[in-house]
C-alpha cells in the first residue's frame, strides 16, 4: 500500500515537472518567434552622384509606414538603433543610414569619403543620400505618403529640407535643428504648410540649436514642440529623457493616418 502511494506521488510529481518544462519551452519558442518577427538587414544603395550609402533596414512585415532615420555628426546609424527598435515595436518599419563620409558610407565614384574633409557643399549633398533611401523604400512598396523622417542635428535640417521638397510625406521629427548647419539653412526650407507635419525637439541651453526656435515660432507657430531645460544635443537627449520615445510614437500615431 505504501509502495502504491509512493508510486502515485512520484508519477504526479513527474507529470508536473514535464508540464512545467513543456510550458517553458513553448513560451521560449513563442518569444523567439515574436522577437524575430521583424527582419533587420544591412543594405547598400547608390545615390545619383555615385556615393554608396550603407544602412540597416528594420523591416516589420505588415507595417504600413516606414521611417528614414538620419543621425547627427559625428555619429553614425548605430545612434538610431534603439529608436528603430522602438518604432518596430509600435508597428513601423525603419531604415537607419550612415550619411556620406560617416560610418560605412565612405565609398564613392571619386574615391573614399571622410566628412571631416567636407566642404559645406559636400555636406549639403547629403540630401542625395535621403533621396536614394526614399527611392529604395518606394520600390519596397512604401510610397512617399507612407514614409516619415526622423533626424538629429544636421540630420534634422536634412529632414526638413526633404519634407519641404516632398509634400506627400506626412511627418518629420526634428531633434535639435539649427538655423544653419553647414549651409543647410532652415529659412530656405520652412513654410507655413509644414506646420502640422513637424515635431521639433530642443534643449534650452543648447545654443547651437535653440536659437532656431524663433524662426520656427515665426513661420510655424502652431508646430508641435518639445523643450527640455538642459544642454543636451541630438540623440543624446534620449539618454536623459527616454520619455521622448513615447512622445515621438504619439506624434506619429496622430499624423500617420489615411
Amino acid at each position: 500500500m505504501k509502495f502504491n502511494i509512493f508510486f502515485i506521488f512520484f508519477i504526479v510529481i513527474l507529470i508536473i515537472i514535464i508540464y512545467y518544462f513543456g510550458y517553458l519551452i513553448k513560451t521560449k519558442l513563442e518569444f523567439s518567434k515574436t522577437s524575430n518577427n521583424n527582419q533587420i538587414k544591412k543594405i547598400s544603395i547608390f545615390t545619383d552622384d555615385g556615393v554608396e550609402i550603407v544602412g540597416d533596414y528594420y523591416y516589420l512585415p505588415g507595417s504600413k509606414f516606414v521611417g528614414i532615420l538620419i543621425h547627427m555628426m559625428p555619429a553614425d546609424r548605430k545612434s538610431m538603433k534603439t529608436l528603430a527598435k522602438i518604432l518596430n515595436k509600435n508597428g513601423y518599419s525603419a531604415v537607419a543610414i550612415d550619411l556620406r563620409g560617416h560610418g560605412e558610407s565612405i565609398n564613392s565614384s571619386v574615391g573614399k569619403l571622410n566628412y571631416k574633409n567636407f566642404s559645406d557643399e559636400e555636406h549639403q549633398n547629403s540630401i542625395f543620400d535621403i533621396k536614394a533611401v526614399s527611392n529604395f523604400l518606394t520600390k519596397e512598396g512604401f510610397d512617399l505618403k507612407y514614409q516619415f523622417l526622423i533626424g538629429a542635428s544636421i540630420g534634422a535640417n536634412l529632414s526638413l529640407q526633404f519634407i519641404s521638397q516632398h509634400k506627400d510625406i506626412k511627418a518629420a521629427i526634428l531633434i535639435s535643428p539649427g538655423k544653419n548647419y553647414r549651409g543647410l539653412i532652415i529659412d530656405n526650407f520652412l513654410d507655413k504648410n509644414l506646420e502640422d507635419k513637424i515635431l521639433i525637439i530642443f534643449s534650452k541651453q543648447d545654443i547651437q540649436s535653440y536659437t532656431s526656435l524663433d524662426t520656427f515660432n515665426l513661420i510655424t507657430p502652431s508646430a508641435t514642440k518639445v523643450v527640455y531645460d538642459d544642454n543636451l544635443h541630438g540623440t543624446y537627449i534620449f539618454d536623459k529623457h527616454p520619455d521622448l520615445y513615447q512622445q515621438i510614437i504619439n506624434f506619429l500615431k496622430e499624423k500617420l493616418v489615411e
